[in-house]
């Protein structure tokens, strides 16, 4: 991804009655440059790093980046998330299996519902949240017991690479990141 990164920040602008947050630069007639890299913000339990872009508390959405190898261990929310994916490829891990996931992407997560994500190489993800919490609010994301994730009988299956096994045994590069 190195070759997409450029120096342009994400622009907001807030008159009090609408906020206004470019995650990306319009270079053709709806051909977009995304701000790739590290954004500012780091976020609890992870190496990821966020640029927070507008937020009413209520609905809110932000600009995740996802180290290559790096990720989310399993948790839940306190409200429902969208998640974009606007570049890179990784992975969401539900109920036993370790679903691919790739720019172009959306996905519905319900904030009850146990999930990890992890980033196969850097992910550029927007997370949309209602209720919206800050990128570094630790309270964004409660931690849950790994083995959550897994099936009822304790098992994985990767969808990106095939393996297969219990949580303990398998020899999958794709699994989520462990709590940081």
């Amino acid at each position: 991804m190195d070759q997409h990164r450029h120096t342009l920040e994400p622009w907001k602008h807030d008159n009090g009655d609408i906020i206004i947050a470019d995650w990306a630069q319009e270079v053709d007639h709806g051909t977009l440059k995304i701000f790739m890299g590290e954004g500012p913000v780091p976020m609890h339990n992870t190496d990821a790093t966020a640029w927070k872009l507008v937020t009413s508390h209520k609905l809110g959405v932000d600009h995740i980046t996802v180290p290559a190898g790096s990720g989310f261990p399993p948790h839940t929310h306190p409200g429902d998330h969208l998640l974009i994916v606007i570049a890179g490829r990784g992975t969401i891990t539900v109920d036993g299996k370790i679903y691919p996931t790739h720019g172009g992407q959306v996905y519905f997560v319900p904030g009850d519902k146990t999930h990890a994500v992890g980033a196969i190489d850097e992910h550029h993800i927007l997370a949309v949240g209602a209720p919206h919490r800050l990128p570094d609010d630790p309270e964004r994301m409660a931690l849950v017991e790994y083995a959550s994730i897994a099936s009822e009988i304790g098992e994985l299956e990767c969808g990106v690479c095939g393996a297969r096994g219990k949580l303990n045994e398998i020899d999958c590069p794709h699994l989520p990141a462990v709590a940081k």
